[in-house]
């Protein structure tokens, strides 16, 4: 008797094998294993062989995967020059939300839906995929550079933007209006967080102790885990997703001295895990759930466009405004188009309340695939002589 257990491991070991085998594919075409891994999520999802028709097995540890990933990235950060560009990739990952949110808006009323509905359209178009974005400049070598720094920060920051814009819009269209209870939260678990950034840097020297004294031999990469996890864990209680939290956390811990051996454990462990955070975003697709009519076809293009140009306007256009090389800027702007987020979150809330439709729905999960398989093939041509 197939018991549940077994259909939990054999989706796991499905998806890590097909997601390894496609990375090697990747790296022999000498392009980005993080393709690899998207495409293996569409050959084993409904897309293709259909051998995992549900993701509930995958989500959870697919999910600590990310975290792992983008905690990794705050931690090999430097506190001082990620402060250093923080303003930049503040006004970068605005620059992006605002053109997004405004194209798709119009979009919406271009088409013919109703307020609330354009709304949400260009609500869904303002995130940034930081996974995708991290996994890219790490393959580039550029991400402890000045544009890896504003890349980084500035999807962060389209993270917390994309919450943001939600919650207002949510609120907008309830009958409650905006009220305390519906930012509150927001706005002090942000306020926690930058507190955490602050506060942390001057215990780290305690931290360091307690590892030393702590007589299990795994003990350094058990205690950041666990911080790490915390700091996700915390952010995604306030409603702000596990993203920030999980990299503010690491940015915070990044002035502690780790032994090389330290980080080729978390890399080992990135490895095996944060593939299939990337191979779940290719099984959640299903383009025969149902075929769009021609109409239904040009929104969905006019979709995909707004949201990879809006990235590239929108981000591109404010690095420029700041002084950075044309070249970098327009790099800037590539790097920011995946989606793969937040950006679910907010069409998978449309959906559920009636207020986007199918065709909208679809556009969102196929701006997904086309934005994160372009951008390591854009990114790597701009940027890696950066």
């Amino acid at each position: 008797m197939q018991t549940t257990e077994f259909f939990v491991l054999l989706d796991i070991l499905l998806a890590l094998f097909f997601a390894k085998l496609m990375e090697e594919a990747m790296l022999r075409l000498k392009q980005a294993p993080v393709l690899g891994d998207i495409l293996a999520g569409i050959i084993v999802g409904p897309t293709v062989l259909g051998l995992i028709t549900s993701s509930e097995n995958i989500v959870p540890i697919a999910w600590l995967g990310i975290v792992i990933l983008i905690f990794m990235a705050g931690f090999e950060a430097d506190i001082k020059e990620f402060r250093r560009y923080g303003s930049k990739a503040a006004l970068v990952g605005l620059g992006g939300v605002i053109t997004c949110f405004g194209m798709g808006y119009l979009i919406g009323l271009m088409w013919g839906f109703p307020q609330h509905t354009s709304l949400f359209l260009g609500a869904i178009l303002t995130p940034t995929s930081v996974g995708v974005t991290v996994s890219t400049l790490s393959e580039l070598g550029i991400i402890h550079k000045e544009t890896g720094y504003v890349i980084l920060g500035a999807a962060v920051f389209d993270d917390i933007y994309g919450v943001i814009v939600l919650t207002i819009i949510y609120s907008l269209i309830s009958e409650e209006g905006l009220t305390l209870s519906n930012y509150g939260p927001l706005i002090v678990g942000g306020s926690i967080l930058a507190l955490i950034v602050v506060v942390m840097p001057r215990f780290t020297h305690h931290i360091e102790r307690l590892i030393v004294h702590i007589r299990i031999s795994e003990a350094p990469l058990i205690l950041l885990l666990l911080l790490g996890m915390g700091g996700a864990t915390l952010s995604a209680y306030f409603g702000l997703t596990p993203i920030p939290g999980a990299f503010l956390m690491g940015l915070a811990l990044s002035g502690i001295h780790s032994p090389e051996a330290l980080r080729t454990d978390f890399e080992v462990l990135e490895r095996v895990i944060t593939p299939l955070f990337f191979v779940l975003a290719g099984i959640l697709l299903n383009p025969w759930v149902a075929t769009p009519s021609e109409a239904e076809m040009t929104l969905i293009l006019a979709i995909i466009g707004a949201g990879l140009a809006g990235k590239v306007l929108g981000c591109g256009s404010a690095a420029r405004a700041l002084g950075i090389q044309a070249r970098n800027a327009l790099g800037i702007g590539i790097a920011m188009m995946p989606r793969a987020g937040v950006d679910i979150v907010i069409a998978v809330v449309g959906l559920s309340l009636g207020i986007i439709n199918q065709t909208i729905y679809l556009s969102a999960l196929s701006l997904i695939y086309v934005s994160s398989l372009l951008t390591p093939l854009l990114a790597k041509a701009l940027l890696k002589h950066t």
